[in-house]
Order: C-alpha cells, then sequence, then structure tokens
C-alpha cells in the first residue's frame, strides 16, 4: 500500500468509474496536507484497491465543520475481480497500523449493512463495533472541481475499532 499519485488516476477511475477523473484529480490535491491520505493498493505493479485515510474532513464536503468519529476510513474500494482474497483486510489492517503511529487509539467506518452485507461483516470480522443498534439516514454531498455535483444517501451504522499502539 502507498500513497495515490497522479498516474494512478486511470486506474482509480477504473475502479470506480462513475466518479470521473476529477473526483480522483480532488483527491490527491486534499491529501497534500496533514489532514487526508489517499491510499492505494497495488499488486504486481497494478492498482486494486483504494481507501481514503480522513484526520480532518475536506472543506469542500458537506461535513467538513463535523470532527466527530475522526480519523475515519471513507470509500475503501477493492476491485471487483479481486475481492474476496484478502485485500480489503489488508488494506484495513494497514491503515490501523498508520492511525497507531499517528498516535490514534480508535478508528471509525461508517457502512452500509443492507446494501453492502459482505463489507459490514468483515469490518465485523476485524474487530470494528457498531455504535448504533440501527442504521440512520445519512446525506452527503459535494461539487468536484470539474463543477460536477456528487451527493447520495444511505442507511448507514457508525462502526469503531480500538487501535493498538
Amino acid at each position: 500500500m502507498r500513497d495515490a499519485e497522479e498516474a494512478d488516476v486511470p486506474a482509480l477511475t477504473a475502479i470506480k468509474g462513475d466518479a470521473g477523473a476529477a473526483l480522483h484529480r480532488d483527491r490527491l490535491r486534499e491529501s497534500q496536507g496533514s489532514g487526508f491520505r489517499y491510499l492505494v493498493l497495488q499488486v504486481d505493479q497494478e492498482i486494486i484497491g483504494f481507501a481514503c485515510l480522513v484526520f480532518r474532513r475536506p472543506s469542500n464536503w458537506s461535513d467538513a465543520g463535523n470532527t466527530q468519529h475522526l480519523p475515519q476510513i471513507v470509500d475503501l474500494l477493492v476491485n471487483e475481480s479481486h475481492r474476496g482474497r484478502g485485500y480489503g483486510s489488508t488494506l484495513v489492517r494497514t491503515i490501523e497500523q498508520i492511525v497507531a503511529a499517528k498516535g490514534y487509539d480508535q478508528l471509525f467506518i461508517d457502512v452500509e449493512p443492507f446494501d453492502n452485507p459482505r463489507a459490514y461483516a468483515l469490518y465485523q470480522r476485524l474487530g470494528f463495533q457498531p455504535l448504533q443498534s440501527e442504521p440512520y439516514l445519512s446525506s452527503w454531498k459535494f461539487t468536484d472541481s470539474a463543477g460536477k455535483d456528487h451527493h447520495g444517501e444511505a442507511w448507514v451504522v457508525d462502526m469503531v475499532k480500538q487501535c493498538s499502539k
């Protein structure tokens, strides 16, 4: 795993095709500060997954002022052809090490237990605990640097894991 680079944008766009290249370039720009890391998982020179590790939400996010549940994994995705091989677990465990090395003792993620039960089960296996007994409706929106609006809502559960230093 390593930090994403400009040369990775085509591969990132292929993995998350509906987002467009501007989203990935924006994330690269946001990762230039200390509050955000855009990480890629590479196997045999092929980028097969990515995740955002958020210590401080970017100013263009609708929840930019929210300082709860940080650091947080956002938008963890493994290419469909590589799922079920432990790569998602590798991404999460490596992120846990980064978080612990920076002195944090907790890591958060939110997940859609109904629409993405596989991810929910993965996070539970990795030791994440739900903070709510029932999902709640979460809405989000932002505009990327190309002017494309991104928005959505989902029924999510916030989860937390204690990270050992």
